[in-house]
């Protein structure tokens, strides 16, 4: 027996809880589901939130720990209000010594630190080892004690009633055309709108991602403690593969040993002694003080020391895992950049490093970038000569020099973009194009093969009837890489849009596209402007879906009608720019902008584009995908158009992925006034 949710989030530790309260207090409906909270890398963790100690290199991976520091104090604090328990979130700097003089060369370099000699250091932590030479002092880092932090995590997700499946072990991950449809549990089948992997050093055993365990090994010891007196080691010291963190309680957590050695468990003597060694290196008090405890863990570990953030492989599955050494740290802001994926569809460009799609060798974005750049060339001054191909064509320039453009370097930019899915099908380009109004069949083939485009939309109708332009047209595409979208063009009542699309289910299956149930749906009884009817649209995509239809409606720019549709089981919206094939671009901003921000399933603006800037401007707005036809069709050099207007969904795509500037109503230089001579 299946039972549905509306979030799984599979993972108990920091992440999974810090993911699940944030889902939960934005109103949604949680699950988590753990094996063991217990065995949680979260629960061996130091807790120190230090990004500038650690001297992270990684320019994102500096950004993003530090966004989740400076959110830390707000975090905690909202954890301590709901549960009246203390995360002993301590705001107290880390101080880095140094022990080899190389290292104090560079005391002039580093940012947002301070330089302590040698008797500077001593006077501020007595009692360092004589082999420190001077160190580095962290203001703005810190430590939070990370047991506390759990159980006030656990504690929360019990006030805000979140449903924390405890001992329950996830076998399979089912998927069906690229969406998540169900998870096998030790326990039973549960199935969800939305999933979120935060499994940790587990994860790939779910999916084929490159997270490995790395083992740590950390101990505790009792600092003695005189009456009256403060405990004798006050700062958190981070030295060279070694960190001593004291607790205001009296403990000293040491740790930590960094180890690939698979799944094997347990502490051993070689790493307990590397650490004690170490530790009293820096510290030599450390030698008399009581052990008090020492234990291990499994760190989630990947090639390039980096999480993974975001869209998965599959739609409705997110990522937040392979955290490393920075769990506990990077919690807070992954939790907030999970929940606005999941809720409000926001991504952050600060997801863009962290993506799965870094680890694969195949790189859809960058096939398409090639195809543009070395097949696909300008004709700027002739015409051209099609090589029968299909979009492997290339362009010959007649009576000039061939011209090839500088497609601008983008793969390794967009490479962890969400990809276009539309009812579970997955395209490469987020043009759609048609193959009305062309002067010819020939032209209509350079121009599918220079767009790049995946989805070509056919008028049912006029296959159907052989009309002018259409004759040939069922052979004269290549229907084993192009998926069609019949579209119900002519149609004035919801009955023939109806009886139309069923038409154009059953030429598809002719065509050898036995799987292909789109349809793209137009209600238009407007022989002048060609406006839709919203209420013949409505009935029809109703009754379509029904009937197992994936419905592309063509509309208004209404966000009501939007919103009636994708509750009908609509596959995307088309809202119109403006009026079909009269050029004049976005005439309905602001209504599309609301269509955007609301919808849950793929927006495609459509109708009404008519130069490459303006396709642009739909795609940096956030739509996603566009389907453009009189603008290239009708073109001087409808190839050449239709490459430009590829080009301008790509450019768009990626300004909206990077984010704009703010606009302001007064100058900001953009050299800086300081320095400059006198």
């Amino acid at each position: 027996m299946k039972t549905t949710k509306e979030i799984i989030v599979i993972g108990g530790g920091v992440m999974g809880l810090a993911i699940a309260i944030d889902l939960k207090l934005r109103g949604a409906d949680v699950t988590v589901i753990s094996r063991d909270v217990q065995q949680a890398a979260s629960w061996a963790a130091a807790g120190m939130l230090a990004p500038m100690a650690e001297q992270i290199a990684d320019s994102a991976m500096l950004k993003l720990c530090l966004k989740s520091r400076w959110a830390y104090p707000e975090w905690t604090r909202k954890l301590e209000d709901i549960t009246g328990m203390a995360t002993n979130y301590l705001p107290c700097g880390i101080l880095a010594p140094v022990i080899q003089q190389a290292d104090i060369a560079e005391e002039q370099e580093k940012e947002n630190a301070v330089w302590l000699d040698r008797q500077s250091i001593q006077f501020y932590q007595p009692g360092l080892g004589q082999d420190v030479l001077g160190g580095w002092w962290y203001p703005e880092d810190g430590q939070v004690d990370n047991r506390s932090l759990m159980q006030c995590l656990i504690q929360t997700t019990k006030a805000l009633g979140i449903d924390v499946q405890e001992g329950v072990t996830v076998h399979g991950i089912q998927q069906r055309k690229g969406k998540v449809t169900s998870i096998f549990t030790s326990q039973e089948e549960l199935e969800a709108a939305k999933y979120v992997l935060a499994t940790g050093s587990w994860s790939s055993q779910l999916l084929p991602i490159p997270t490995r365990p790395v083992k740590g090994q950390m101990l505790c010891l009792r600092m003695p403690n005189q009456a009256n007196q403060p405990y004798p080691l006050q700062k958190v010291l981070y030295g060279d593969n070694i960190y001593l963190v004291p607790r205001q309680d009296g403990r000293l957590i040491i740790g930590a040993t960094v180890e690939e050695v698979g799944w094997t468990p347990h502490n051993t003597p070689q790493g307990i002694q590397n650490l004690l060694q170490k530790a009293m290196q820096l510290y030599p008090g450390v030698a008399n003080w009581q052990i008090e405890d020492f234990w291990w863990g499994f760190r989630p570990g990947t090639p390039d020391e980096l999480p993974i953030l975001g869209h998965s492989p599959c739609e409705n599955l997110y990522l937040a895992t392979g955290h490393y050494r920075n769990g506990i740290l990077l919690a807070p802001v992954t939790a907030a950049l999970i929940a606005n994926l999941i809720l409000e569809g926001q991504f952050d460009p600060l997801l863009s490093s962290f993506s799965w799609q870094r680890f694969t060798t195949y790189d859809k974005d960058s096939q398409r970038t090639n195809s543009i750049q070395g097949k696909n060339q300008i004709m700027l001054n002739g015409s051209a000569n099609y090589n029968g191909q299909g979009n492997q064509a290339t362009f010959l320039q007649i009576g000039a020099k061939a011209t090839t453009t500088a497609t601008p370097q983008i793969s390794n930019i967009i490479q962890d973009d969400k990809p276009l899915v539309i009812a579970g099908r997955t395209f490469n380009s987020r043009l759609m194009t048609g193959t009305g109004k062309y002067a010819s069949i020939e032209a209509m083939q350079q121009s599918i093969a220079a767009s790049g485009c995946d989805i070509v939309t056919v008028a049912v109708r006029r296959v159907q009837t052989k009309a002018a332009g259409h004759e040939g047209l069922a052979e004269a595409i290549d229907w084993q890489r192009i998926w069609m979208l019949p579209n119900t063009a002519g149609c004035k009542t919801a009955e023939e849009a109806i009886r139309v699309a069923r038409l154009g289910r059953e030429m598809a299956k002719l065509l050898g596209q036995e799987n292909n149930n789109f349809v793209k749906l137009e209600v238009i009884p407007d022989p002048k402007y060609l406006l839709p009817d919203p209420i013949g649209t409505l009935e029809a995509a109703e009754q379509l879906v029904k009937e197992g239809f994936a419905v592309l409606p063509y509309i208004n720019a209404d966000p009501l009608l939007a919103k009636r549709l994708e509750e009908a089981g609509c596959a995307t919206v088309m809202p119109l720019g403006s009026p079909i094939g009269s050029g004049q671009g976005i005439k309905n901003t602001a209504n599309i902008a609301i269509i955007i921000e609301q919808s849950k399933i793929p927006v495609v603006v459509d109708a009404g584009i008519g130069t490459p800037s303006e396709a642009a401007q739909a795609m940096e707005m956030g739509a996603d995908a566009l389907l453009i036809n009189s603008a290239i069709a009708m073109a001087q050099n409808a190839p050449a158009m239709a490459q430009a207007m590829g080009l301008a969904a790509i450019a768009g795509r990626l300004a909206y992925l990077a984010g704009r500037i703010p606009v302001k109503q007064y100058a900001s230089a953009s050299s800086p006034l300081t320095g400059t001579i006198s």
